[in-house]
C-alpha cells in the first residue's frame, strides 16, 4: 500500500496521520505505507482511517473500492491518493426591527474582502483565519453575529476551519 496525501486547499495532515489495513473478510492486518507486506493468496480490501476532510481514491492494482486479489508468487501495489476537502463559509443576512424592512438580501457581507450572497457559500483555505464583514447600510445596525461555533461574535472577527468543515453563520441587522 503507497499512501500520498495532497494538501491542495490548506490542509495539514501528513500520511502518519492515517492508518491503513489489508483485510480478507476475516483479520484485518494493519500495514505501513511503502512497505512489503506477505500474504496468502486471496481476495483482500485495503482501507484507511484517520483525519475526516479528506477524500480518498484507490489506484494501482486496487479497484475503485479498494478491492484485489492476490494470487500465488505475486506482487500487488495499492495506492490510495488522499485530497482535503475545501472548507466553506456561508453566511446569512437577517432584518429585524418594525416592518416594513428591507430585503436581507441587500446587505452586503465578505469573507476576507470577497462579497459574499445572502444564504450563498464560499470555499475558504482550511486552517487560516478568515475575516467575516458587512457594508453597513443606512437605517439599520449590526445586531449580532451567531452560528455555528466557529462564526466570530462580531464583525471583522474571524473564523477557522478545518479541512472539508463547512459552517453557516447569521448575521443580523436590527432597523433603528
Amino acid at each position: 500500500v503507497i499512501k500520498t496525501v495532497q494538501n491542495l486547499h490548506g490542509g495539514n495532515n501528513i500520511i502518519s496521520d492515517f492508518l491503513f489495513f489489508v483485510d480478507d473478510g476475516i483479520v484485518s492486518t494493519q500495514v505501513l505505507s511503502g512497505a512489503t507486506t506477505t500474504l496468502p493468496t486471496g481476495a483482500y480490501n485495503v482501507s484507511e482511517t484517520g483525519v475526516s476532510g479528506y477524500v480518498g481514491t484507490y489506484g494501482g492494482d486496487c479497484d475503485a473500492i479498494g478491492n484485489v486479489t492476490v494470487a500465488a508468487n505475486q506482487h500487488k501495489v495499492c495506492t490510495i491518493n488522499n485530497v482535503d476537502l475545501v472548507a466553506n463559509i456561508t453566511l446569512i443576512a437577517v432584518a429585524t426591527g418594525t416592518p416594513p424592512l428591507v430585503n436581507p438580501t441587500v446587505f452586503q457581507m465578505f469573507v476576507d474582502g470577497t462579497p459574499v450572497p445572502n444564504s450563498t457559500s464560499i470555499g475558504v483555505t482550511s486552517n487560516s483565519a478568515h475575516v467575516i464583514t458587512q457594508t453597513p447600510r443606512a437605517g439599520y445596525i449590526f445586531q449580532s453575529l451567531t452560528g455555528s461555533p466557529q462564526c466570530p461574535a462580531v464583525l471583522g472577527g474571524t473564523a477557522t476551519l478545518s479541512e472539508g468543515q463547512a459552517i453557516t453563520c447569521t448575521i443580523t441587522n436590527s432597523k433603528n
